[in-house]
């Protein structure tokens, strides 16, 4: 089975706010390539078996997704999609709306990115989202690592500032996205050394010198059993990623360099994320 755990849903025209559209502006991200995101999004998932499916929530930058709206997407395929809930722990209500999001909409987990919302992962207000979290069972997928968005401290994406979140929280389910890049020797310094935290490979294979380094590095501490398999629709797409992740050594020409065995990649490619972070398979999840 073949788990996509990181795939985005979003309109641009309407969940886009300005200082988002001037980033993006800045630094060449052209919305206009990913066409009409939503129906893409159902066509290209299903070179997975199951995708997970967020949007994001972070005033601080002007992401303005809906929940209900990606609740919504997901209900067109819910044999095969799964919702997970962007909360943004800088708004005085987002515990009101992480377990009304839980409760009525349905969400088997949460995305939170601190770089994008403003705020370190330590934070006493995340930390109160962390406990509901544990007591009722929902992984976090957590934004790590660089990005477009400016105005925010890069620092509160590092993935070192996780390892105290894990400490805290051993029973947390944590996915730590990007491998953190470029900081991919501390993400796997921090998921060898606890038991219930991941990494995903999204959106690294079209940097492929960064990624066969990622990925030598990530074989060398025998710790690509802790990675899942990931996209980052729309930015690229299942298929794409697969061909990509599959792909990986044919940077190193005639240069010598080892390459990194096929049986890691199927490992990550074909990892039961579901079991690992305690999903349930969304086709169980109908009702009759």
């Amino acid at each position: 089975m073949i788990v996509d755990i990181h795939t985005h849903f979003f309109r641009p025209e309407t969940d886009f706010g300005p200082k988002l559209q001037a980033d993006m502006a800045r630094c060449g991200v052209d919305a206009a390539v990913w066409g009409d995101v939503g129906e893409r999004h159902l066509e290209t998932t299903r070179d997975a078996d199951v995708a997970i499916v967020f949007g994001l929530q972070a005033s601080q930058t002007d992401w303005n997704i809906p929940n209900e709206v990606v609740a919504a997407h997901v209900a067109r395929a819910p044999e095969r999609l799964l919702f997970f809930t962007s909360i943004d722990p800088v708004l005085p209500d987002f515990m009101e709306q992480l377990e009304r999001d839980h409760q009525d909409l349905g969400a088997v987990g949460v995305k939170l990115a601190p770089l994008y919302q403003n705020i370190h992962p330590g934070d006493p207000r995340c930390y109160e989202l962390y406990r509901y979290c544990v007591k009722h069972g929902l992984p976090i997928l957590f934004h790590t690592g660089t990005s477009f968005v400016g105005g925010t401290p890069l620092d509160y994406s590092r993935p070192v500032h996780f390892d105290q979140v894990a400490v805290d929280f051993p029973d947390l389910r944590m996915i730590m996205a990007h491998l953190g890049h470029p900081w991919e020797g501390e993400t796997i310094a921090v998921i060898r050394r606890h038991a219930n935290v991941f990494a995903d490979l999204s959106a690294l294979y079209y940097r492929p010198w960064q990624f066969y380094n990622s990925m030598r590095l990530l074989v060398e501490y025998r710790a690509d059993a802790k990675v899942l398999f990931g996209s980052d629709y729309p930015f690229t797409t299942t298929g794409s990623s697969l061909i990509g992740v599959r792909g990986i050594n044919a940077v190193l020409g005639n240069s010598g360099l080892p390459p990194i065995p096929s049986d890691v990649l199927e490992g990550i490619i074909h990892r039961d994320a579901l079991r690992l972070l305690g999903l349930p398979h969304p086709a169980t999840r109908i009702r009759p």
